[in-house]
């Protein structure tokens, strides 16, 4: 799983959750990185990103 940036290579990187679908973005300027799987969640979760669920 990335740990920065492809664009600006920042290390803030947040996962948002819309449904069934799981995206990893960039903190600093909103880039979206890629669609995470569950275990990757885990990941995420792990290393403390934040995580964003929005409603439909």
């Amino acid at each position: 799983m990335l740990s920065t940036c492809k664009k600006c290579e920042s290390n803030k990187l947040f996962v948002e959750i819309q449904g069934t679908r799981r995206g990893l973005y960039c903190g600093e300027c909103g880039t979206w990185q890629k669609w995470i799987t569950k275990d990757e969640l885990q990941i995420a979760k792990f290393r403390g990103y934040k995580i964003i669920k929005k409603e439909n």
